[in-house]
């Protein structure tokens, strides 16, 4: 995705794994437009929402985009990462739901409501 207005719009995206261990990517200017970067990369991954290797591997190359070559702005760790100034979100793709600050949104609503298109 693309670089926000302002730098240190930092924010953890969380994918649970089935090894009881989350993925974390890490992005230092991507929290104002976190939910709307995630809705359209869980959408790039719907073919693949059961196979969770996968999944979370698509939807992490679309939220990074171009920056994949980048030394900044995006990280990768088990378990936590950076500091988190947003909203804390989990991304489960064997329950089909993104966790906002503790509410389970299942995927079709939560990128409706953030792109706008139905799924």
């Amino acid at each position: 995705m693309t670089k926000g207005p302002e730098m240190g719009a930092r924010t953890n995206f969380h994918f649970k794994s089935r090894t009881g261990n989350d993925i974390v990517l890490y992005s230092h200017w991507g929290g104002g437009q976190k939910h709307q970067d995630l809705a359209m990369a869980l959408l790039k991954a719907k073919p693949r929402w059961d196979d969770y290797p996968y999944a979370i591997r698509i939807t992490i190359s679309q939220i990074i985009g171009e920056n994949w070559a980048s030394e900044t702005g995006y990280g990768l760790e088990i378990n936590s990462c950076g500091e988190e100034s947003y909203d804390t979100t989990t991304i489960d793709f064997e329950h089909r739901v993104v966790t906002v600050n503790g509410s389970d949104v299942a995927f079709e609503k939560y990128i409706e409501y953030h792109v706008g298109i139905p799924v």
